[in-house]
């Protein structure tokens, strides 16, 4: 059977939107994401961070979904964070556009069950490092 391509699910536009929004561009690489991936989910969904916790990625946000986060981290935390996918109990993984150390850092909102002084998490120190370090069910020993 013939493989079909897949129609980006976010387009050019969608991604200059979401710059204005927080006044800072963002990387090709993912931007190029987003476009194809937004709105699905993957069989290599779990990453190990460097203290060993093991994070799901349950999909992939979709551009509204990422559009209203985008605009309420800004509004109500004063942070430039691109929510871009869900674990499985609805936290965030966000790259975190602020400046300073964080900065270009993947951030897991974690809005339930901590403090807001303990909320925002950082897991992995860019996007690239985040996609590449994720894993099948059978390469997780869980």
């Amino acid at each position: 059977m013939k493989k079909l391509n897949l129609y980006p699910r976010m387009g050019d536009s969608n991604m200059r939107h979401i710059e204005s929004i927080i006044n800072v561009g963002l990387t090709e690489d993912f931007k190029d994401f987003l476009k194809l991936n937004g709105g699905l989910s993957h069989y290599e969904r779990f990453f190990i961070d460097q203290d060993k916790t093991v994070w799901e990625v349950n999909s992939y946000l979709n551009y509204s979904e990422l559009f209203k986060l985008t605009s309420e981290f800004l509004e109500k935390y004063k942070r430039k964070l691109i929510p871009f996918a869900l674990d499985m109990g609805g936290w965030h993984f966000c790259l975190c556009l602020d400046e300073g150390s964080d900065m270009g850092g993947i951030i897991v909102n974690r809005w339930t069950d901590h403090l807001p002084t303990d909320q925002f998490l950082k897991i992995a120190d860019n996007f690239n490092d985040f996609i590449n370090g994720l894993k099948t069910e059978e390469e997780v020993d869980l």
